[in-house]
């Protein structure tokens, strides 16, 4: 016959049935634990002689201790064992760290040595470098400065009677910082004064016309012509035939002319009030109101005009006066 749990008295009867199933298994589980604990309990109290036998005649000692005397005094000396190993490898870990940081206090003493006389050497350097930048400052318009160092700041204390007071590394570092910032205003003006004059090296007249040797200068000189004393106005570079002429300075052509006795000459105008001229070319590889570069080619060396040599005529004028051309060939002006 079959169960059918949906109803009352059937759902009751399998209640009582798991109900009795489950307090027999609880009781047959806790009969064994029972059992089990007081076999435990009798093992545990049962007593074992420990015997000490001398060699002599001497009494023999007897001591009767149970199982869990024995038990209890073996746990306690394995903790003792392993707090004890625990504490000594603590220990040894404690003075391994402390050796380590030991060698590292004796390294930090040496490395701020070591920064100490760095510091030092470096005050040492940029006080030798202050003269420098003074007199690069002196050469700037409107300088009034004698000397750039730092004023002010807070004062060394009194040196010992006898002893003279060295500055720590913190006043170094201070004085040193305080001196870069008096120094970087000038520096700003040094600079924008190196960026106007680099304009004008730019622009000035500056390298040679043509590769070659001067066989004659600027000044008062015997006329190969006429032998009589004359004025010459510029120099004679002899070189090559068709040699490249080169434009001394960036600038405009302002004419290119023949003359009986200069020939071919080439004429360019610069900023600054700066004039040039070449003449005796063969040829010319510029137009008049072009714009030429420093360096670029405007014409190639020839014998045209009044001379014997293949030569470039080369002449430089400062507005309307004529000025000797040797001292601004690859030379920086002054």
């Amino acid at each position: 016959m079959k169960i059918n749990p949906f109803k009352e008295s059937n759902l009751n009867d399998l209640q009582q049935n798991l109900s009795k199933f489950l307090s027999d298994r609880y009781e047959t589980f806790s009969e064994k634990i029972s059992a089990k604990w007081a076999a435990f309990l009798a093992k545990g109290r049962e007593k074992i002689t420990i015997m000490f036998v001398p060699h002599s005649e001497k009494k023999i000692v007897n001591f009767h201790v149970s199982i869990f005397f024995i038990a209890t005094f073996i746990g306690c000396i394995t903790l003792t064992i392993i707090v004890t190993s625990i504490f000594i490898v603590k220990h040894s870990s404690t003075i391994k760290e402390i050796s380590i940081l030991k060698s590292y206090g004796t390294n930090s003493k040496q490395q701020i040595e070591t920064y100490k006389n760095e510091i030092n050497n470096l005050y040492t350097v940029f006080q030798t470098f202050m003269p420098e930048i003074t007199s690069l400052y002196s050469l700037t318009p409107d300088s009034k400065v004698d000397f750039l160092g730092a004023v002010g700041g807070v004062p060394n204390q009194e040196p010992a009677e006898g002893e003279p007071q060295k500055p720590s590394s913190e006043e170094l570092i201070q004085e040193i910082e305080r001196e870069l910032k008096t120094t970087k205003e000038f520096m700003a003006n040094i600079k924008n004064f190196l960026k106007h004059r680099k304009k004008i090296i730019e622009n000035t007249p500056s390298i040679w016309p043509s590769k070659g040797y001067i066989v004659s200068r600027y000044g008062q000189r015997s006329s190969p012509y006429t032998f009589r004393p004359e004025f010459h106005k510029g120099i004679d570079i002899e070189t090559f035939p068709g040699m490249e002429i080169v434009s001394t300075a960036p600038g405009v052509v302002e004419g290119i002319n023949w003359d009986s006795t200069l020939g071919l000459t080439v004429t360019i105008r610069h900023k600054y009030g700066f004039i040039t001229s070449y003449s005796h070319c063969q040829r010319v590889s510029v137009e008049t109101g072009q714009q030429v570069s420093k360096g670029e080619v405007i014409g190639y060396v020839g014998k045209t005009g009044k001379t014997t040599k293949y030569v470039c005529y080369y002449q430089i004028k400062i507005g309307t006066d004529f000025v000797n051309p040797v001292p601004y060939l690859n030379r920086i002006i002054q």
